[in-house]
């Protein structure tokens, strides 16, 4: 469940390995740059078209809450990695 409704890509996030979760990471920076970009032209319009405005701030709500776990998964992986080099695991 991603902001209360069910994510496939959040179930995919959970599957990738970290170089996966690398270029998904940045994958997503793209897309937010994307989103931002759109939103902003769309915010200088006159009048302000508040509907396609507020798709995209859900939009990028999502996309935010998908890189953290993305972040959190890979931190988790690279965490662990490091202790089975080290031996401590």
């Amino acid at each position: 469940m991603l902001l209360g409704e069910p994510s496939p890509s959040l179930a995919k996030i959970q599957t990738m390995n970290t170089e996966k979760l690398r270029a998904k990471i940045a994958s997503l920076n793209e897309e937010r740059a994307r989103l931002v970009t759109r939103h902003d032209n769309l915010a200088a319009l006159d009048p302000v078209p508040t509907e396609k405005v507020d798709n995209i701030n859900d939009l990028i709500a999502r996309i935010d809450a998908l890189l953290e776990a993305a972040k959190e998964r890979l931190a988790g992986k690279l965490e662990r990695a490091a202790a089975r080099r080290n031996g401590t695991m």
